[in-house]
């Protein structure tokens, strides 16, 4: 039985492209987090993630037929590809030179988005665990966590991003960083014990 997914580029092989409007639309959670996560920290206030996706859908509708003859990837990873590089575009404007800065010294990403840095991903992380509410033992959460995100090597890392926060599949994982689905899920345990070695369980 075919996903609604499926259906959807179906029907728009078959010359009924606003088909995949609803599809684009399912996506819009997941994919918001992938910005929100990313968004450079100083951008934020300028424009905001529905931005973003309101422009990468456009192309993404724009560029449907192109990928409904060659595409090489599952669509989602493919939307996904063009969210990032929409951000990237959305850097690049603002921040021009500025969007290289030592926090990508600690990148969590491919070069197909943007780095989310350890700051980022530790503040997720902490407001979803139910950590303590008080400032001094919420800082002191806050830097173990950096800490021992920054302990993890980039791959790893990646891997936390993409599966605990972005949720994607440990497959969508494995073709999205070109390893093999063992390696992504054998990454993905060893990243999440690492942290909640740490912190516990979130």
């Amino acid at each position: 039985m075919e996903t609604p997914e499926e259906q959807a580029l179906e029907a728009a092989r078959s010359g009924q492209p606003e088909a995949i409007g609803p599809v684009l639309e399912s996506y819009r959670a997941r994919l918001a987090r992938m910005v929100s996560l990313r968004m450079d920290s100083r951008l934020k206030g300028r424009f905001d993630t529905s931005d973003v996706l309101q422009e990468a859908f456009i192309e993404a509708s724009e560029r449907l037929p192109k990928y409904l003859e060659e595409g090489k990837m599952p669509f989602f990873l493919w939307v996904r590809f063009l969210v990032g590089q929409k951000l990237l575009q959305f850097h690049r404007t603002h921040l021009g030179a500025e969007a290289r800065t030592a926090d990508r010294e600690v990148s969590l990403s491919p070069p197909s988005a943007p780095s989310a840095s350890t700051i980022s991903v530790a503040s997720v992380w902490i407001a979803e665990s139910g950590t303590p509410s008080q400032a001094v033992a919420a800082d002191e959460e806050h830097a173990r966590v950096r800490e021992a995100l920054e302990s993890m090597n980039d791959i790893d890392r990646e891997v936390l991003v993409l599966r605990h926060f972005e949720q994607l599949s440990n497959v969508e994982v494995s073709r999205l960083l070109e390893i093999s689905p063992q390696a992504a899920s054998a990454r993905y345990v060893r990243a999440l014990t690492r942290i909640q070695s740490v912190v516990g369980d979130p």
